[in-house]
Parts: structure tokens; sequence; C-alpha cells
């Protein structure tokens, strides 16, 4: 379990690492995916078994919401993807932006939205099962979290518009096949953690999963105290969301808007972060994560790069070694074989004299031994 709460939780620090500063709107999307899919390991790890199965529920919603928004935006913009070509769109596109904004708020962690209560319940279980190092990184990861999303908010649509000129006349809302499912998506990215999450640990999810986890936890030797808002898990969920709202007053403050939030008509910054990155150390960082850790190019050095030479190689010896020498014994044997059927040439006298041959052949080797 230690190793599965170490594998999920390093997925979920180095994918949110890499969504800090991608430009793909889906791309972001995408590392947060496997961000929150590290938590959800985590939490398995950790022993917090409904809340993985919670997370997993929640985050369903809420990121097919985003997903889906992000399709819907790329329409709008006639196929663009790129952030930094965006901006303003919350104007134009406004069912979009609003169902974006609940899902990026839900998976952001901000109560009483879905994200916050299965969230919550992923830290809390790792804090209070002792594994605390998992608890210090999902801390972290939560603010990382909600600062990326709002910087996508932020440089898709609030500020001027930076699409291309020629693709500003088209700018349109999607159609209702398009954002009707966004809406359907928004309610339950709200009401879910409500309907089936509280109260909290005791909620009808866990009510639900209790026959599935109850030997396990039984096996497990541990017990579970009682949710206590007045106590150590009311203290978790008030840090996480202090930490949550000053990520996202960072990320709005970088990427937004400069006064005041609800204001669409003030100059973005999207170049913030870039600045800062010139820091010391804060410039590696900064390389580090929009070069996705270099794992791209580390997968080509050895997977193509040096696995396509030892395939090469391989094809060689397969081709060379293994294939020359049966094709080999086959040329030899066929060779024998043309000139062997010499031998044979349908004749009687032929025949005669080839014992004839053979049989003197064995009286001279016979006179031979005797001799000696």
């Amino acid at each position: 379990m230690v190793v599965v709460a170490a594998i999920g939780i390093f997925t979920a620090i180095l994918a949110a690492s890499i969504a800090m500063t991608q430009t793909d709107i889906k791309r972001v999307l995408a590392y947060s995916t496997l961000s929150q899919l590290g938590y959800m390991f985590a939490s398995l790890g950790v022993g917090a078994w409904t809340a993985a199965i919670f997370h997993l529920m929640s985050h369903g919603f809420f990121k097919g919401l985003l997903f889906l928004g992000s399709g819907s935006v790329i329409h709008a913009v006639d196929g663009e993807q790129d952030m930094r070509k965006m901006g303003g769109l919350a104007r134009k596109i406004p069912t979009t932006y609003v169902t974006m904004l609940i899902g990026s708020v839900a998976i952001a962690g901000v109560p009483p939205l879905a994200g916050f209560f299965s969230k919550d319940e992923i830290l809390g279980g790792a804090f209070k099962n002792g594994f605390l190092w998992v608890w210090a990184i999902g801390f972290v990861v939560a603010g990382m979290t909600a600062f990326y999303m709002f910087r996508l908010m932020g440089m898709t649509f609030w500020g001027p518009s930076h699409v291309d000129p020629e693709k500003v006349g088209h700018i349109h809302e999607s159609p209702s096949t398009m954002t009707r499912p966004l809406i359907l998506l928004a309610i339950p990215a709200v009401f879910l953690g409500m309907a089936i999450g509280f109260p909290p640990e005791t909620g009808l999810l866990h009510s639900w999963l209790q026959p599935v986890f109850e030997a396990t936890i039984a096996a497990s030797g541990r017990t579970e105290a009682a949710y206590s808002f007045l106590g150590i898990d009311g203290a978790l969920a008030i840090a996480t969301t202090t930490l949550v709202a000053i990520a996202i007053v960072v990320a709005w403050r970088l990427f937004g808007v400069d006064m005041p939030f609800w204001s669409l008509r003030s100059q973005p910054r999207p170049d913030r972060v870039r600045q800062m990155s010139g820091a010391r150390g804060m410039s590696f960082l900064y390389r580090a994560s929009s070069n996705k850790w270099w794992f791209d190019d580390l997968n080509n050095l050895l997977f193509v790069v040096w696995g396509g030479k030892l395939a090469n190689a391989v094809f060689w010896f397969d081709r060379t070694i293994i294939d020359g020498t049966v094709n080999g014994v086959g040329t030899v044997t066929t060779a024998a074989g043309m000139r062997l059927r010499t031998v044979q040439t349908g004749r009687v006298q032929n025949y005669a004299l080839g014992i004839a041959i053979g049989l003197i052949a064995m009286a001279v080797a016979y006179l031979l031994i005797a001799v000696r």
C-alpha cells in the first residue's frame, strides 16, 4: 500500500507541475486528469478506499464537463487550442464560460461543490491514517490544481481578446447539442458532493460502499474515528480551502483581470509567470514544466533512438544470421540434391556397372585388410 500511495502521489504532483505551464487547453486538462488519477491511487494506498471511489465519481462529472467545455471553446474559435490566442471569450460564449467556471471551481475543491468533499476525504484519510507525507504533497497539489485551472480560465475567458483577427468575426456560442450536456454535467458538479457525500464520511456513498470494504477495514485492524468538524477534520478542511482560495486569487491576479473580479474588461497579464521564471531557480522549473520534465525527450531517446538502434541490430541478426543459416541449409540441400539426382539415369547397364564397381571396391578393401 505504501508503494501504491507513493506512485499515486508522485503522479499527482508530477502531472500537476506539468499542467502549470501548458498552453494547449486540452493538454492542461489531460495532465489534470493524470494528476487526479494519482490522487485516487494515493487514496487507495493510504486506506481511504471509499474516498477514492468518491473522487472517481465526482471527477467523472466535472472533468467530463471541462473536456466538453474545452471542445466548445475550440469550436467557437474555429479549431484553435492555444490559450495564448484566446482571451475575452466570456462575453461571447457565456454558457460555455459559466459551465466551465463551475467545473473549475469544483475540481479546485471549493466548498460546497463536489470536488471539495471527495478531495477533502482523501487528504483527511491520508493524515489520519498516518501518511503525513502523502497529505503534505496532496495539500500542495490541491493548491496547484486551483492555480492551473484558473490560469486556464483567465487565459481563455478573461481580459481582451487575443483571437486571430480573421477568426474574431466567427466566434459564437456552440449549438444546444453541445451546450446542453455542459449544463447537465454542471448540475452534479455542484450538488453531487452534498447529495451523496454529506455528512462527510457518513453520507449515502459511504453506506452504499460499506458492505464492499467492511471486510477489508476489519482485516486492516484499524477503526475510523467519527468525522468532527471542530476537530482535526475541520482544521484540515479549512487549511485546504484557504490554500485553494489563495491559489485562485494568485492565478486570477496573474492571468485574469486587475480590478475587480466581476469586470471582464481589464487587461490580462499572460506573461507574468514567464517573467517570474527569470528568477534564480525558477527558470529551470519553468522550462522543466513547459517541456513536461523532458519525458517526451526521454521517451524518444529510449524507445525511438536507442530502441530503434536495438531493433535494427536485432533485425540484422534475424535477417543475416537466423535467416541466413536457414536459407544456407536449404541452398546446400537443394544443390546437393540437384547433383545427386544425376546418378539416377534409369538405365540397367549403369546400375549393373555401379554394382560391379562396388563389389570390386569391397573385394579390394577386404584383400588389403587381410594382407595386413
